[in-house]
Formats: C-alpha cells, structure tokens, sequence
C-alpha cells in the first residue's frame, strides 16, 4: 500500500492529536494522516491513573471514532523516515511533505527476574489500564513499586476503591524528583494517614510466582506477599524511529525552537521531543500534558508555515485523595526554598530558588491566581522579594 498525504502525524498521544487537530483548522483542504501503534483511537492518558481507573468516567477519547474518517491508521508503526517517505512495518511507504514525530514514551522496565509473570502491569495505554484494573479489584495486596506521580496516584485511586495499596519507593522521598525534603515528609505523613502505606530506600529484586504474581523479594532482604503489581519507576523517549532515520538524538528526539529536527520536513512534539528552551537557558525534554498540547499545536503552525519558536512555561498538575497539585518551572538544581501558606494544612506553595532566581514551584491546594502570578516571576530574580513571597496577606 503506498499513500499520498500533505502532513503525517505519528503518534496519536496528546502531542499528535493536537497536531491532528490545528492541522485540520489551518488546512483543512489538507490531507492529514495520523499513524499509531496504538490500537484505540486518540484518547487522553491523564484519566488512566485516576478517574477512568476508578471507573467515574468511560473511556477517555477525545472524540468519537466516525470522525476520523479514513485519516488515521490504528496498530501500525514507522520504521524510518527517508527524502519524504515513511516506511511502515508491512512494507507500506507514505509520502509525505511534512512529518510530525509525537511517539511519546513508555514505562521504564525493572530489569529483574519474572517481570513478565502475570500480574505485574504497567501503565501507559489504554489497554494497560483496563487490565490492571481488572486484576487489581480482585486484589487483596496491590502493591505499587516507584513514588512518583503516576504511583502514588494508582495508589490514592487504589485507596477510593477500598484497597490497602503499598508503595515501594527506591529512594528516601515521596515525589523525590519534585518535593525538598521537608515537604516531601508533610505529603507522606499525609498519605499514610489516609491508609497507603510507603516502603521508602526499598525496591524490587525480583517478582515471586511461577504463573501468576505470589510476591516480591526485596533488595533490602525481605519480601512481600502480592498478587497485583504496577511498576511505575519513570519513563523513556520512543526515539528508535528517530535514531534509525538519522536525525540527532540526545535524550529525546532534539529539535530547534520550532521543533524541527536536522531532517528536513520533520518536526518532534511532546514527550519525546527535546527542546531549548530560551526561558530556562538549556534544553529539556518535559513530559507534561499541556507542554504536549502547546508543542502540537506549534509543530502543526510550524509545518503550515503560521507558527513562531517555543515561548510556554511548562505547568503540571496531578489530584491525590483531596488534594490538587500544581507544578511549573524547573525545580532542580535550586539553593534556597521558600514556604508560602501553611504546611500542616496542606494548603501552601513551595518556591525553589537558586541565587534569588525563581526556578520554579510545586502547590498544593492553591488558588489559580496565586498561581498565574508565580508563573509570571518564574526565571526572574525575586531574591529581594522573599519576606513579601512567604507573607499570605501580601497579594502576589
């Protein structure tokens, strides 16, 4: 099968739907395809960790299937990209005049013996979700192996459903890539009063279990009785289309301001996409929903020659138990914190700074205000500004 298109979107995450999308709205007389190796049409993953995985709302897709008509391909994937051609997996090639990678990523594997045993899941698709969560209603021991955002909110959604989950977490902290110490220490007291029970400097050696999930030995020497797993311990960029086309890759697939690769005609977006960003001074690869959504719909205006370079600061939020989180900005690499509100009450910001320069902020239960104003100093020296920062009776 070969195919004619104008703009080829590969990957139907956040990023590639987006595109999809703007694309559509710019040049409708376009013709836009979407490739996916993914076998559901475009869904949001956001849900699958918490209310889909709970069972408050249905299936996530962002729109019905009929309106896709015959552009997009489901269960198919790119294996390289040469002089304006894509060859597919079956030998199919599509010609394309620009190209959009928005491959995402995927769960990080332990790497430990009986991984694959039934029973231990990962989060990611669709299909992940619904299977995990059709083994981990019938568990009387889930445990969850990693603390980041995606665990713990498998382990706040696991807790509404009545389960006990327990949390294994390879370093000393909860959230330990977003949260100082101190704060981190608030969150978990917070958590395991609610019932999820953390294993902090403690992971997974190898999964108990011949045909099915009996338990987990523990580096540290011991072991847990389990039947349900989720590993959760990050994530890494679906470069290899990029690599085995020839265009640079460094942690992600690297792109300029407009996130166009060195091959010409082909632009990255989204988790993959490795980007300088002129705000922080360096590049970073983000994997936060809305930078997936702007760097979609700037790789679409970009392809029909309408967009402009990258100019976001990068916001993240997550919801556990009753608490809303927001985070924005880079928070490594800082120096000095700052506690706006009150901690106890779990209602409070924590500003990270590094010589008086606002890097970023991590807030919990704040109001949206609050939290544009923060937006609007991030990368600005407000070292002069720290007793008006931590005072509440000051409006920011």
């Amino acid at each position: 099968m070969n195919v004619n298109c104008e703009y080829l979107v590969i990957g139907s995450g956040v990023a590639g739907h987006s595109a999809y999308k703007r694309l559509k709205e710019i040049a409708p007389e376009k013709a836009t395809l979407i490739i996916t190796d993914d076998h559901d049409y475009p869904y949001d993953r956001p849900p699958l960790s918490k209310e889909y995985l709970r069972g408050e709302v249905g299936e996530p897709f962002f729109e019905p299937a009929e309106s896709y008509g015959k552009s997009i391909l489901l269960g198919r994937h790119v294996t390289k990209i040469t002089d304006g051609t894509a060859l597919l997996d079956d030998g199919s090639e599509i010609h394309f005049s620009k190209a959009l990678i928005s491959t995402g990523v995927r769960p990080r594997k332990l790497g430990v013996p009986n991984e694959w045993v039934s029973g231990v899941h990962y989060l990611r698709t669709l299909r992940d979700c619904n299977s995990f969560k059709h083994d981990a209603v019938r568990s009387s021991s889930p445990v969850i192996v990693g603390a980041g955002f995606i665990g713990v909110e498998v382990a706040a959604s696991l807790r509404k459903l009545g389960l006990n989950p327990t949390v294994l977490e390879a370093t000393g902290k909860v959230w330990g890539k977003f949260l100082d110490e101190r704060t981190s220490i608030v969150v978990q007291k917070y958590l395991e009063a609610r019932g999820i029970r953390f294993m902090l400097n403690e992971t997974v050696s190898e999964f108990i279990g011949s045909s099915r999930l009996e338990g987990l030995q523990l580096k540290g020497g011991g072991s847990i009785d389990a039947d349900v797993a989720l590993v959760a311990v990050g994530t890494e960029p679906n470069a290899e289309l990029a690599m085995d086309s020839k265009i640079p890759v460094s942690n992600g697939i690297v792109v300029n301001e407009r996130l166009e690769t060195e091959l010409d005609g082909v632009y990255a977006a989204g988790d993959v996409a490795n980007i300088y960003v002129p705000q922080l001074g360096k590049r970073v690869r983000i994997e936060h929903w809305n930078n997936a959504d702007y760097t979609g719909r700037l790789a679409a205006e970009n392809m029909t020659g309408k967009g402009g370079e990258y100019a976001f600061v990068s916001t993240i939020w997550s919801d556990v138990l009753d608490l809303h989180i927001e985070s924005a900005g880079d928070i490594q690499g800082y120096d000095e914190t700052l506690i706006r509100g009150r901690l106890n009450d779990m209602n409070f910001a924590v500003l990270f700074l590094s010589k008086g320069v606002l890097l970023g902020y991590i807030a919990i239960n704040r109001k949206f205000e609050e939290l544009s104003a923060l937006n609007s100093l991030i990368m600005k020296d407000v070292g002069g500004l720290r007793k008006r920062l931590e005072d509440e009776s000051v409006e920011l």
